[in-house]
This record gives structure tokens, sequence and C-alpha cells, in this order.
């Protein structure tokens, strides 16, 4: 019955206007008017040439239109797929997997790290839960969910008692009661918005309309002119004189004009598909010869959004590490260039191995193309790139590593304690390994590694640290502080929070700091050299520091 009052937990397609309504919408502009006027009058004068010359014309500018404006309406469908296809729902207190689009207000759902929201959900019962919403509200980093109550005004980003549809679980898992499917969820308002957008006229559209009044007005008045002329002062009959001005209003309206315009737009759209830009209306393509600013979104646009490892610093030196994105290729190298010797490397991934147990997410290899996927946050990817690039080889050593050492317990990243922990047991001990701003993390240190050897330490330069932090924030790097401390076997099944780590004191040791660089793509760089060099300006918005 619920299924019934609400509809299935699918987005409604927008209303499609049928053919004759597209044909119209094609036709329907003042220079096609002209040319239909055009080829009338040539009828006739039995000008049969001009009139199939016009017809032609009118047909290969409706066609274009007809058949670019499909291909942008396949496009914009990809919206519809957007929700998750399965949901685990609990019914009758029976857990049972069904199609997400049975889903129904008043469903309860489990979600976990991996899931798909399949509909808006009010959460309860949180287990250290974050969602990943930047397709709604433009956050890169994860979103930690609670179950308190919140303020009825607030924004969408501040609605943390919620999980939205078509967002992704990254971490945790979680109880939901849903509350808005399909059209009714956030996800299905977007949809409803991009349906009701309202038809706007490019520039080349309004100049166009305006010529096209100007000819019609013109043309209109030397017709006239030619009519009375040819009768009063030429002594034509009638019906000369009305061939006489039909014959120089043919010959004034520049029926090659929609031609021209029609077949530049529709080279100038061939020429962007092959770019994989699709254009719904031709005239839209004019319009990008009227842009003075671009302002573009950074990562993912200009940048890879494949963090990469770019230096390693420790209290002994600070290293490089070559190689651009997920893949694997590249190595460590000294201050002087030179690749470390292997020994040394042994050492120095003694100390940041933390990187990789300290790790929520994955990489795997596409075995078709060879293209390394991350799953997860790319931060967290780009560490166990570098723990291959140091020794690990390939997935299955980071696996090993993982497994070797297990999580015991653990924090997980939130914006307001900025950093991640988590507890391994290693041959019988237990060791916390901590993760983070350094900002934050330098004050928590006691000590700190030295001679890159795990175990030989001395007490904590903080200024050292803190200016090293700096130096390569000031490069544009990311920087991340790696630590570690032993942990007692009696807090072993111990509750921890942020405050664990915030409030224990000063019982860190700094094993290092990496910094890492999110490369920009190299066709963002040579497509900015060439705005500039057009003379547009090219403006950057992120919500990054």
């Amino acid at each position: 019955s619920r299924l019934q009052k609400f509809g299935s937990n699918e987005l409604t397609p927008p209303p499609k206007p049928g053919f004759l309504m597209k044909l119209f919408l094609q036709v329907n502009n003042i220079l096609i008017y002209i040319l239909v006027g055009a080829a009338i009058l040539s009828g006739i004068l039995e000008e049969w040439k001009e009139v199939g010359l016009i017809c032609g014309v009118v047909i290969i500018n409706v066609s274009i239109g007809l058949i670019q404006e499909g291909k942008a309406e396949k496009a914009a469908d990809a919206i519809k797929n957007m929700l998750a296809p399965q949901a685990m729902v609990i019914r009758n207190g029976q857990q049972k997997e069904l199609p997400a689009a049975q889903l129904v207000p008043g469903d309860i759902v489990k979600v976990k790290a991996g899931d798909q929201i399949p509909a808006d959900l009010r959460l309860f019962e949180i287990f250290r839960l974050q969602t990943f919403e930047a397709m709604l509200t433009g956050e890169s980093m994860p979103i930690p969910k609670h179950d308190e109550p919140v303020d009825v005004h607030a924004g969408l980003g501040d609605r943390k008692n919620l999980a939205f549809a078509a967002t992704n679980v990254m971490d945790g898992e979680a109880k939901g009661i849903v509350i808005g499917t399909g059209d009714f969820a956030e996800i299905g308002r977007i949809s409803a918005m991009v349906a009701q957008e309202d038809e706007t006229k490019t520039n080349l559209m309004v100049q166009l309309e305006i010529f096209g009044r100007w000819v019609s007005v013109f043309v209109a008045v030397i017709a006239v002119a030619t009519l009375l002329l040819a009768y009063y002062t030429a002594d034509e009959t009638l019906g000369d004189a009305f061939k006489s001005a039909v014959s120089i209003a043919v010959a004034i309206i520049p029926e090659g004009l929609p031609a021209v315009v029609t077949i530049s737009l529709a080279l100038a759209m061939q020429l962007m598909a092959s770019k994989n830009a699709i254009i719904r209306k031709l005239p839209a393509i004019e319009t990008l010869g009227s842009i003075s600013t671009i302002c573009s979104d950074k990562t993912g646009t200009l940048t890879k959004n494949e963090m990469t490892v770019q230096k390693i610093q420790t209290a002994k030196a600070q290293y490089d590490v070559t190689g651009v994105g997920y893949s694997p290729d590249g190595q460590v190298q000294d201050p002087n260039k030179a690749n470390l010797a292997p020994e040394h490397e042994q050492r120095l991934w003694a100390m940041l191995e933390g990187a990789v147990l300290n790790n929520g997410s994955g990489l795997n290899q596409d075995k078709k193309t060879g293209q390394w996927l991350p799953v997860g946050y790319p931060t967290e990817v780009s560490l166990l790139t570098l723990g291959m690039k140091m020794g690990l080889q390939n997935i299955a050593g980071i696996e090993k590593c993982q497994k070797a050492k297990p999580k015991v317990n653990g924090v997980p990243f939130a914006s307001e304690h900025k950093f991640m922990c988590q507890v391994h047991e290693d041959n019988g001990k237990l060791f916390c390994h901590v993760k983070g701003a350094p900002d934050r993390l330098i004050p928590l240190c006691k000590d700190q590694v030295v001679d890159d050897t795990d175990g030989k330490t001395a007490p904590m330069d903080q200024a050292f640290w803190q200016e090293q932090a700096r130096q390569m924030a000031s490069l544009g790097l990311r920087t991340l502080a790696i630590c570690k401390c032993s942990w007692p076997e009696s807090r072993r099944n111990e509750e921890m929070d942020a405050d664990t780590i915030l409030k224990g004191g000063q019982q860190l040791t700094m094993m290092g700091i990496v910094a890492i660089l999110d490369p920009p793509r190299p066709e963002a760089i040579t497509a900015i050299k060439i705005a500039h060099e057009a003379g547009i300006v090219v403006k950057m918005i992120t919500g990054d520091h």
C-alpha cells in the first residue's frame, strides 16, 4: 500500500516533447520563416532551382538540430542510473536484499562501507559512519554522521543525522529509516530542477532574430515601393508589377545566410564531439566565442585526483619519491637524487609501515587495461602506492602486511580532530599507528625516531618538524604526519574515540612526514595556456586550503 501511495524509488524522467513538437522548435525562428517565404515567392516565379536550394537548406538545418538534440538527451538520461540497484532492508524483523526501487518511506535500511545509499535515510544505530556527499554539497572530504537531532533549518551539509540517496558510504555502518524516495529524495530535487531549466537564447540567436526582423521590414518596404513604381511610373500591368516586386524581394533575401550559419555551427559541433563534448543546441557553439572567464573546479578537473606522495621527511633527511599517480612505478631517492640502498629503504619502510596498516582504503589493478583503480580516499590510496614503491611490490604484498599485523581497534578520520588511528597487533604486542595533520599531531609527540631506525629515538624537536611541514606546504603539497606508540594490553578492548589520543598527553613517537601532491592533468596545462593566449582568464574554485 505504501508503494502505491509514494510510488517506486526511481527518478521520474522529465517530460520529453514529441517528434512534431521537436520539429516545430527547430523551425521556430525568423530566418527559417523568411526562407519559407522566399521559397513560396520563388515558386510563384517558377524558379524551381531556387525553391529546391532553399528547401535543402531548411531540411539540413532541421535535421542537424534534431540529431544533435537526440544525442544530448541520451547523455542527460544518465542521471536516472544514479540510484543504488539493491538495498539491504529489514522488514517484519527479517533482513533481506531487495531492489532499491521497492523501498518506501518507513523501511529500515542497513548500510556499510562501500555501499551506495539507496534513499534518503534518518540514521540510527551508527558505528563510525562516514559518507561522501560531494555530488550534493561539493564537500571533498567524507562527512562523519551521528544520530543526534539537528536544527530544522540546517543546511544540506549540516544535516549530519541524515544520509542521502546516491551518496556513498566510505567507512563504518549504520541503520536508517527511509524518509525520502525517488523524486522526494534530495537527488530527486536536483533531477526536477534540471527538468525545469528555463530556455535561454544565446547571443547569436538574439542577433539573428534582430537581423531577421530588419530584413523582413526592409524587404517589405522595397517590395511595396517596387510594386508602386512599376505600376504607376513604368506603366506595367498589376501582374507584371507584382512579379517585379517579388523578384527584387527574393534577390534581397539572404537565403545563403542560414545555410552558412548552420554548416559552420555543425562543423564546430562535430569538432566538439571529437573532444567528448555534447552540444544540445547548435547556437550554443557560438557562445564559446564570447567567453572571457573560465571558472574551474580543481580536484579531478584541473588535477588528476590521483594523490601521489612526493616527499618523505624524517629527522635525518628529506627524500624524494618519483612516479605520478597510483601506479607503483617509482623509487625513493636520497637528497643527492640517487636511489636508496635496499637496506636503508627497508629501515625507512619499517618506520612508515603505519601508513599502510592505518589505512581503510584499497587499490586494484584492471587485468585488461593494467590501470590502477583506487577504492576509498585518494590520500590513503597514495600511501598504499608508496608502500609498493618501498618493497611491498604489489597488492598481495599490502594484503600480507595488513594480515600479518591485524587491526584490533581504531578511530576513523574526521575533520573535527584531523587524524586517524588504529591499534595493530605485532608478534603479540600492540602498537597504535596515528596519521594526520602535522599541526595536530606534533604537539602530541614526546620523541622522534633518529638515524632512520625504528626504536632509536631522541627528544622531540617540535620547531624542526613545524618548519619542515611549513616549507612543504608552501610548495602546494599536502602534509601528513606518521606517528606511533606502544599500546597496553589492558586497553585492547577499550572503546576508543578522538579524545583517547588528544587527551592522552605526549605519548606519540614522530616517525616522519609525507608530502602529497594531486598532480595536474597534462591536458589541463595545455588548455590553460591556450585560454591565456586567447585572452581568457582562468579562475580556480576549490574548497581546499
